[in-house]
């Protein structure tokens, strides 16, 4: 940017510096441009966050769908269980996960359809054989719900175990 245009001749002040102005001092337009370099970093740094979330969530899908009840697994479920009932618990939350990840994104649960169960997928289809093999003969109950409305839609699925007497599954 240069202060001074000639025109005619003579020396004409721009929308530079004025006369006597500090050096150093910066014009409206060089703030202009800082605000938006800033907006444009803000808004790139917020596209990559909000993708290394997106992949986060995709490699956890990815982790669910294709993990299984395991021996460790177990063990660490009777040691919750242990602990729980030690506390005076009569119910132990299993976990949560994305609605969306079932077949019908959530649907048959939340209207507690006879057979919600068809629609499990990944480990939650796993753990749902367990507890019907192994768990539900032992008078453990498991419910299964819709535990928070994003937006008014579906959100997470919440898995409870539990062992109060007269529960039913």
């Amino acid at each position: 940017m240069t202060p001074l245009d000639r025109k005619n001749g003579e020396h004409t002040m721009t929308d530079a510096q004025p006369t006597g102005a500090q050096p150093g001092l910066p014009s409206a337009a060089d703030v202009r441009s800082l605000v938006a370099r800033q907006k444009s970093a803000l808004l790139a740094e917020e596209a990559r966050k909000r993708k290394a979330a997106e992949e986060e969530l995709k490699h956890q899908k990815e982790m669910f769908l294709h993990r299984t009840v395991t021996p460790d697994f177990v063990a660490h479920l009777t040691t919750r269980i242990g602990n729980a009932a030690a506390n005076g618990e009569m119910q132990l939350l299993l976990g949560r996960f994305p609605s969306a990840w079932c077949s019908d994104g959530g649907r048959a649960i939340n209207a507690r359809e006879k057979d919600w169960p068809s629609t499990l997928q990944g480990f939650a289809r796993d753990f749902y054989d367990f507890w019907e093999r192994e768990l539900k003969p032992r008078g453990f109950q498991m419910e299964v719900a819709i535990v928070d409305f994003p937006s008014g839609m579906p959100g997470d699925i919440g898995a409870t175990l539990s062992w109060k007497e007269g529960d039913r599954a």
